[in-house]
């Protein structure tokens, strides 16, 4: 039986999209640890405790929104296998709640990605802005690529961006 999505909380963005691949695919693609560079080219990932992404399980990485880069430890808070997971990362002044929620659909499977965030100070806020960086950019570039990659097609890279394997 499929968990309800429940509706965004106010100041969290959700983002929908529709990807042409059996919803277990796309599970397993989101938690391919050969993929997770290039489907989060925001975070550069520590190594995942042994049970990730079991919710409870921890582990580190370093973020990039905007000129903002920072450590930040994530969590996972919820991963339901083929339906729901979400994340959160909190590092020095910076709270970022992602969530994707899956759906199978018309043949394929719906995803929503979601992502709250919340500074504090203004230079954190100020590095964000100054960067160009955003919650908007963030969702729906990792919904582009992870549509790319469950496909079974190569995702592009954004201008300026390394490429996965390249620091």
């Amino acid at each position: 039986m499929p968990v309800p999505r429940p509706a965004p909380p106010p100041g969290v963005l959700e983002r929908l999209t529709y990807i042409q691949a059996p919803l277990r695919a796309v599970w397993a693609t989101l938690h391919d640890p050969a993929a997770q560079d290039a489907l989060f080219p925001e975070l550069r990932l520590g190594p995942p405790a042994p049970s990730w992404p079991a919710a409870g399980a921890t582990r580190s990485a370093r973020l990039r929104i905007g000129l903002l880069g920072t450590n930040v430890r994530l969590e996972s808070l919820e991963a339901r296998p083929s339906a729901r997971f979400q994340i959160i990362l909190v590092g020095d002044g910076i709270r970022l709640e992602r969530g994707w929620y899956l759906e199978e659909v018309a043949g394929g499977t719906r995803v929503a990605g979601t992502a709250g965030l919340t500074t504090t100070g203004r230079w954190t806020a100020g590095f964000i802005a100054l960067g160009r960086g955003s919650t908007a950019s963030i969702v729906e570039t990792h919904l582009r690529i992870l549509k790319e990659m469950a496909e079974g097609s190569r995702p592009t890279p954004e201008p300026g961006r390394p490429t996965a394997g390249r620091r």
